[in-house]
């Protein structure tokens, strides 16, 4: 199965390495966008694209419980720890793959953080996310990047412990958003160790019909 290794490494998930020089330091960029869109609008609708074990989520909610959220995930072991470590009443979690998923409403926020490398049809998932989004709403997609020959080594070393992965530049990104359609306000480089590669953040909006 194409993802089967995010179910086996689930339980473990929030104890790897990762967490403390990447996916933390993600969340934690993302969280400086987010919250204080929230504090002016804490009626926004989210969707967290490749979950995970809801973290980023977690993190949100407890400060703005109001807000509803959805995450959803193609591991069912993710969702399944998202959805025990979560209880909030407006928080729900949906065992799917982005390629499968459908909703007869759009969101303000779409979040994608280290889940979009592993999508085989990138253009068409960017273009997706565009058609999810409310207009004038973020598309926030954060991972790492293939910028140099340091992080095509790096990058490769990754591929080989998760799964099958495309770590696009930056400037391909920037291709896809505007294709798209969706406007690139800003890009922020996290990197917490020089032994990490670039991780670039992404803050788009959907431009308005």
């Amino acid at each position: 199965m194409r993802y089967g290794v995010w179910d086996k490494l689930a339980h473990k998930y929030n104890r790897l390495w990762v967490q403390k020089y990447s996916l933390g330091p993600t969340r934690r960029e993302v969280k400086k966008i987010v919250l204080p869109l929230l504090a002016d609008k804490p009626e926004l609708k989210i969707l967290d694209v490749g979950c995970g074990t809801g973290q980023l989520i977690k993190e949100i909610s407890e400060q703005y419980p109001e807000v509803d959220y959805l995450g959803i995930d193609v591991a069912h072991n993710m969702v399944e720890i998202a959805a025990n470590d979560n209880t909030g009443v407006n928080v729900q979690f949906k065992h799917c793959p982005i390629e499968e998923f459908t909703s007869e409403e759009q969101f303000d926020l779409i979040l994608c953080t280290h889940a979009f490398p592993y999508f085989p049809d990138k253009p068409g998932m960017v273009k997706k996310f565009a058609t999810l989004c409310k207009g004038n709403g973020k598309v926030i997609i954060a991972n790492s990047s293939t910028n140099s020959l340091k992080d095509l080594i790096i990058n490769f070393g990754l591929k080989a412990t998760t799964s099958k992965a495309k770590y696009l530049s930056i400037e391909e990104m920037k291709k896809l958003f505007a294709a798209a359609k969706l406007n690139l306000l800003d890009v922020k480089i996290i990197r917490e160790k020089f032994y990490m590669p670039t991780i670039a953040l992404f803050d788009t909006e959907r431009k308005p019909e």
